[in-house]
């Protein structure tokens, strides 16, 4: 369907730089499907997007007749490194600056951009504040590991990103910019660091799943996700050993790709040690994701510390008793005492308990049914208009008050 001409129409860009398959590109795809109505909307990014097969990947219905998608460049040596993602992002961000005032409203749908003037920020992870990322992650391996385990090379690495990056100097935290947490833990974190307010917007979760009942299901645990050391996924294998040395004949059925990395080749030994429950599913297209995730009863989730959780809310919007750790965002997706742990032993023992009772497991269900409708995608477009209403306003209010002071002449030279 063609885009309606509307008077007085604003312009609006969703910056993302590197749209790949996560749940932050999820927010950008679904944040251009609310506002391309209103909105000309424009999708900037330094990586190839095919729209269509974004479109098939989290349920949008994008056309290339509402919106434009807008490629920066980058340094080519830089695209495919995964271990140049900070510098990567700071010739990014160095580029969105030169486009900022192509667009009447600024979103960065990864974390803060500095756009040079306000703008929307969505928080995603803290992957870019270095004591809350050291706090949360451990180091990755590989050699992307070594910008973070060697203290010289990583005070190196990031004063060359500081370079790169050459900030306008504008405080994002000083009130200009909305900030929007994925979670009040998040926003928690943000208000202890920074003294900074920020909104709540959950992540859409989109996709349908079928209401199989739990009686239908077998006694299998599911993970998935990136087959990554800050997943835990070794801490899920040993706590389903214990709960089955405990006597429940359960398995771990683990979806997400391994690849040739250590981490990898670490999980895939622990499943040849035990091949009879660790089940290594691979890379699922999304309807063998979608078939696994509700054939099993449970799921389980290891990575404390998360900022949201989006496995953890796709494995309850697929009806999974999920469980998984009490510091972090994805304790306020399950929001029950019996599904949130702390350490192996607790999670053992909740897990146990939830294991021996049919009619908890029913109560559990029904609580985890009505927690996954606070992160539809309709309810994620529906926030996300009224926060772009709300900022500008907020900017129209700000431009008034210029102009009230200075002088119309003037105020035609302020920032957006």
């Amino acid at each position: 369907m063609l885009v309606s001409n509307l008077p007085n129409r604003k312009s609006c860009a969703i910056v993302h730089p590197g749209m790949g398959h996560g749940g932050s590109e999820a927010a950008v795809m679904w944040g251009a499907e609310a506002l391309k109505r209103d909105f000309e909307t424009c999708i900037v990014t330094a990586r190839p997007l095919d729209v269509g097969a974004m479109n098939k990947f989290y349920g949008t219905s994008l056309e290339e007749e509402e919106i434009t998608v807008r490629r920066l460049p980058t340094p080519p040596l830089l695209a495919h490194l995964s271990a140049a993602a900070a510098l990567r992002g700071a010739f990014f961000q160095r580029a969105v600056r030169s486009i900022a005032a192509d667009y009447d409203v600024l979103i960065s749908g990864y974390n803060l951009c500095d756009f040079g003037v306000p703008g929307i920020h969505t928080i995603a992870d803290f992957s870019w504040d270095e004591e809350l990322r050291t706090k949360h992650d451990p180091p990755p391996s590989g050699i992307r590991g070594i910008f973070h385990r060697h203290l010289w090379v990583r005070r190196g690495y990031l004063a060359l990103v500081r370079r790169v990056h050459m900030s306008s100097s504008r405080s994002l935290f000083s009130g200009e910019d909305l900030i929007l947490a994925n979670s009040q833990w998040t926003a928690q974190r943000l208000r202890d660091r920074y003294g900074a307010a920020s909104e709540v917007l959950y992540p859409p979760v989109s996709g349908e799943f079928p209401d199989v009942p739990s009686e239908r299901r077998i006694d299998d645990f599911v993970c998935i996700g990136r087959i990554t050391p800050e997943k835990r996924i070794e801490q899920m294998i040993r706590i389903v050993g214990a709960v089955r040395s405990r006597g429940h004949n359960v398995r771990i059925r683990i979806i997400g790709p391994l690849d040739n990395s250590p981490y990898s080749k670490r999980i895939a030994s622990l499943a040849r040690k035990h091949p009879g429950w660790v089940l290594p599913e691979g890379s699922r297209a999304a309807e063998d994701k979608l078939r696994i995730l509700t054939e099993c009863r449970y799921g389980i989730h290891a990575r404390e510390g998360e900022a949201f959780g989006i496995a953890v809310a796709e494995m309850v919007k697929a009806g999974c008793i999920t469980f998984a750790p009490a510091e972090g965002g994805q304790a306020e997706i399950l929001d029950h005492d019996a599904l949130l742990y702390r350490g192996d032993d607790d999670a053992v023992e909740k897990i146990c308990a939830v294991l021996s009772r049919r009619a908890l497991q029913a109560s559990l269900s029904e609580h985890l049914r009505q927690q996954a409708k606070k992160f539809s995608a309709e309810n994620f477009m529906r926030d996300l208009r009224a926060i772009v209403d709300k900022f500008l306003a907020k900017s129209s209010l700000s431009a008034d008050a210029l102009t009230a002071a200075c002088g119309p002449a003037r105020s035609l030279q302020a920032p957006l």
